[in-house]
C-alpha cells in the first residue's frame, strides 16, 4: 500500500500496509489523533487503495478507479460527515449508512465508508453504529475518523483495529510545507517548531483566523495564571464557554507552552509551544504545581471533547489551574 502525501508515522503505514497486502483488512479501523495530524489524508488514501485497480501499486492515483475517488465520484465510497459547530453524526444518518451497507458494491471488491465521527457523536447514534460493525456487512469496510477514541463507547472502540496518528518530524514537516506555502528554510524551521510538527496546524498558522485566536487565548490564560487576582483567568478563558472548537484548540496551545515551561524548569532547552517568554515566566511556579498543569489541561481537554458541560468544565478549570497547592 502506498502513502503518498502522508509524512511520519511509520508504524501506522507498516501494520496498514501488512494488513492490506494479507488480503485481511480489518471490517472497521479507527483513525484518531489531534487535528492537523492527517486523518482526512489517510483515510482518503485507504479508501482509494481498497477500490484501485491495479494489482502491484495501490493506490496508483492513475487507474479509472482512483481517478473517480480522487474526484470524489467512485459509487462504492461514501463520505460521511454531520454539520453545524461539532459535525458530529446523527441518529438518522447512521441509520441511512446501515440501510446503504447492505447493497453489493458496484465496480470494487468492497464499499468503503469514510465516517467523520466529528467532536461529540451522541451515545444513540454510537449505539446504532455499533449493531451495525458488531455483524458488517460482507465486503465493506468502515474507516472511523475522530480526533480521540475514548469519545466512542468501549463497545464500538472493541469491535475496530485502532490506528494513532502524530505528527511528522520537525525537518519532514517543515520541509513539506515550505514546498507547499513558498516559506524559506528558516520560517518554515520556526513554523514546524512553533507547531510541533503539526502540518495541520502549521497550514492554519499561516492563514491565521482560528489557530491566531487560539494562541492568543492560550498566552491570556498563562497571563491569568500568573496573576494575583482572582478574575483574570476566567476573563481570559470567558470565550471558550462559547466556542469548543476554539477550547479545545487554545487548551492544546496552553498544554505545549506548560510543557515547554517543565523542560525549562528542570534545566532543558527544548521549546515547542512558540511562546518563550510565557514558558520562562511560569517557571516562578512551585515545581510540583508546575508539573501537574500539562496532565490537567490534558484531562480537560478529554472532557470538552466528551461534551461535557462548557461552563462548568471552564469555570472548574479554571479553579484547578489557580489553586496553590
Amino acid at each position: 500500500m502506498e502513502f503518498p502525501g502522508f509524512l511520519g508515522n511509520e508504524e501506522v503505514k507498516a501494520a496498514l500496509s501488512a494488513a492490506f497486502d494479507s488480503g485481511r483488512f480489518p471490517h472497521t479501523v479507527i483513525l484518531q489523533g489531534e487535528r492537523g495530524t492527517g486523518k482526512r489524508t489517510l483515510s482518503g488514501l485507504i479508501a482509494r487503495a481498497l477500490v484501485c485497480r491495479n494489482g502491484e501499486r495501490a493506490p496508483c492515483g492513475t487507474c479509472p478507479s482512483c481517478i473517480r475517488a480522487l474526484s470524489g465520484s467512485h459509487p462504492d465510497i461514501r463520505i460521511v460527515e454531520g454539520s453545524g459547530a461539532t459535525r458530529s453524526l446523527t441518529v438518522e444518518m447512521i441509520r441511512e449508512v446501515t440501510s446503504d451497507a447492505y447493497r453489493m458494491p458496484e465496480e470494487a471488491k468492497v464499499n468503503v465508508y469514510q465516517l467523520f465521527l466529528g467532536d461529540r457523536t451522541l451515545e444513540a447514534a454510537q449505539n446504532k453504529l455499533l449493531k451495525l460493525i458488531e455483524e458488517p456487512p460482507e465486503n465493506t469496510v468502515f474507516l472511523l475518523v475522530c480526533e480521540s477514541e475514548r469519545q466512542l463507547l468501549p463497545t464500538v472502540r472493541s469491535r475496530a483495529q485502532s490506528f494513532t496518528l502524530k505528527p511528522p518530524s520537525l525537518e519532514e514537516a517543515a520541509e513539506c510545507v515550505g514546498e507547499k506555502a513558498g516559506l524559506e528554510p528558516e520560517k518554515a524551521k520556526e513554523l514546524s517548531l512553533l507547531c510541533g510538527g503539526n502540518i495541520g496546524q502549521m497550514l492554519g498558522e499561516l492563514s491565521e483566523g482560528e489557530q491566531g485566536q487560539a494562541l492568543s487565548a492560550a498566552l491570556r490564560m498563562v497571563k491569568g495564571i500568573l496573576s494575583t487576582g482572582e478574575h483574570s483567568l476566567l476573563e481570559a478563558s470567558a470565550p471558550l464557554i462559547r466556542d469548543r472548537k476554539l477550547a479545545l484548540e487554545a487548551l492544546r496551545r496552553l498544554e505545549l507552552i506548560l510543557r515547554d515551561a517543565c523542560v525549562l524548569r528542570f534545566g532543558g532547552r527544548a521549546v515547542l509551544g512558540g511562546a518563550p517568554q510565557e514558558a520562562q515566566a511560569l517557571c516562578a511556579l512551585p515545581k510540583k504545581r508546575l508539573s501537574a498543569l500539562p496532565e490537567l489541561i490534558e484531562d480537560f481537554r478529554d472532557k470538552i471533547s466528551r461534551n461535557a458541560n462548557m461552563t462548568l468544565l471552564i469555570t472548574d478549570l479554571c479553579a484547578r489551574l489557580r489553586e496553590r497547592e
